[in-house]
C-alpha cells in the first residue's frame, strides 16, 4: 500500500515537472495572444491619436487620360505624394493614368455624379462641357504671344467668367494649376516640316478638339483623333505621320522610337489643370480643403523648377534617339491661320473673346 501511495506521488510529480517544462520552453504559445492583443490596441490607440489630430482617413480618386509613364503621371504622383504629408497621412490619392476610367467626357460626368474626386486636363477638355464652348479659344493656334502672356489670360476675369459658368452647369469646382507646360510642336515619322505647305495631306494625330481638327485641315493636313493612351501603337502602323505635343511628353512617351523630326511650333499654351467633384470637394472639411489647395500650390512650385532642366534633358534624350530638330518657318503657319481663325468667332467661341484675350498682351 505505502509503495502505491509513493508512486503515485511520483506520477503526479513527474507530470508537475512536465508540465512546468513544456511552458517554460514554449512561452510563445502561452504568450502569444497577449501580446499580439497589446500590440493591436497599442495601433489601435495609435490611429485614434492621428485621428483625433488630423481627422478620419480619406481616399480620394484622381483620373486622367495622359498615358501611363509620362510627365503627366509624374505631375500628378507628386500631387497625391505632396497632399499625403501635408495631411499626415490622412489624406490619400488614388491616381488612375491612362483613361482607365473612361474618356474625357466619361471623367467629367463621373466629377458631377461623385463617382471620381479629381480630373486633370487641359482647360480645352472643358469645350464640350454645358456652357463650356468658349474654352475652345484656348486652342486657337498662336492666340498667345507667350508664356507671359498665358498667365496674364490665368490670372484675368475673362478666365474666371468662363470657369463660373462651366462650374455651375456641371457640378464642378475648379482648383488651378497643377503644372505648367511648354508650348506644343509637331513630331513626324517620314517628312521634316519646314514650312505650313509641307504638312500637306499628313495624318496629324490631334486630340477631340474642333479648333484644333479644323485648323490642321486649314493647313493642308488630315486630321486623326486617337486618344492619347492610344497614340503609341497609332504612330507604329502609321495610322498617323504626326503628332503634336510639347518636347517633354513627346520625349517621356519615347515617340522618338517611332518619329524622326520634331519641330517647335510653339503654337498652344496649356497648363495642367485640377477639376474637382464640387459636391465631394464640399464634403471635405476646410482643413482638408486647406490642404488639398496646399499640396496643388506646392505641386505646381516643384515641378515648376524641374521643367526647363527637363526640357533640355528631354531633347537631348530625343536627340541622341535620332530625332531631327528642324527650323521651322513659323509666320508660314501664324499667316494660315489667321484666315481659319475668323470662321471661329461667334460659332465656336462667343464673338469678340478671341480679341479680348489678345489685348491682355499690351
Amino acid at each position: 500500500m505505502k509503495r502505491r501511495i509513493a508512486l503515485l506521488l511520483s506520477i503526479s510529480m513527474l507530470a508537475g515537472i512536465l508540465t512546468a517544462c513544456s511552458a517554460s520552453k514554449n512561452p510563445t504559445e502561452s504568450g502569444a495572444p497577449v501580446q499580439e492583443e497589446a500590440a493591436e490596441e497599442k495601433d489601435e490607440a495609435e490611429k485614434e491619436e492621428e485621428e483625433e489630430a488630423f481627422g478620419e482617413r480619406v481616399t480620394l480618386k484622381l483620373g486622367s487620360t495622359s498615358p501611363v509613364g509620362t510627365f503627366h503621371e509624374v505631375i500628378a504622383t507628386t500631387f497625391a505624394d505632396t497632399l499625403q504629408e501635408i495631411s499626415g497621412g490622412v489624406m490619400n490619392v488614388e491616381v488612375n493614368m491612362g483613361g482607365v476610367l473612361g474618356n474625357t467626357l466619361s471623367h467629367y460626368s463621373q466629377l458631377e455624379q461623385g463617382d471620381l474626386d479629381f480630373f486633370m486636363a487641359a482647360l480645352d477638355t472643358s469645350s464640350g462641357l454645358k456652357e463650356g464652348g468658349d474654352m475652345a479659344v484656348v486652342l486657337v493656334p498662336f492666340l498667345f504671344d507667350d508664356e507671359e502672356h498665358y498667365n496674364k489670360f490665368l490670372g484675368s476675369d475673362i478666365l474666371m467668367n468662363m470657369v463660373g459658368k462651366i462650374e455651375n452647369e456641371n457640378g464642378l469646382k475648379f482648383l488651378g494649376s497643377l503644372s505648367r507646360q511648354l508650348p506644343r510642336g509637331l513630331s513626324t515619322t517620314d517628312t521634316p516640316v519646314y514650312s505650313v505647305a509641307d504638312v500637306k495631306n499628313l495624318k496629324i494625330r490631334t486630340p477631340e478638339a474642333t479648333a484644333m481638327t479644323t485648323i490642321w485641315t486649314a493647313w493642308g493636313a488630315n486630321p486623326t483623333i486617337i486618344s492619347g493612351g492610344e497614340l503609341y501603337s497609332a504612330l507604329q502602323p502609321e495610322l498617323a505621320d504626326g503628332q503634336d505635343n510639347d518636347v517633354i511628353n513627346t520625349s517621356t512617351s519615347a515617340y522618338y522610337e517611332i518619329q524622326k523630326y520634331y519641330m517647335e511650333l510653339n503654337y498652344i499654351y496649356q497648363n495642367l489643370f485640377l477639376w474637382a467633384s464640387a459636391k465631394n470637394y464640399e464634403a471635405l472639411t476646410k482643413e482638408q480643403q486647406g490642404w488639398v489647395e496646399e499640396a496643388i500650390s506646392q505641386t505646381y512650385a516643384k515641378l515648376d523648377e524641374q521643367l526647363n532642366t527637363m526640357y533640355e534633358e528631354e531633347k537631348q534624350r530625343m536627340t541622341e534617339n535620332g530625332v531631327e530638330f528642324i527650323d521651322t518657318d513659323l509666320d508660314s503657319f501664324r499667316k494660315a491661320t489667321e484666315d481659319a481663325a475668323v470662321e471661329f468667332e461667334g460659332s465656336l467661341y462667343t464673338a469678340g473673346l478671341y480679341e479680348q484675350i489678345k489685348a491682355l498682351a499690351k
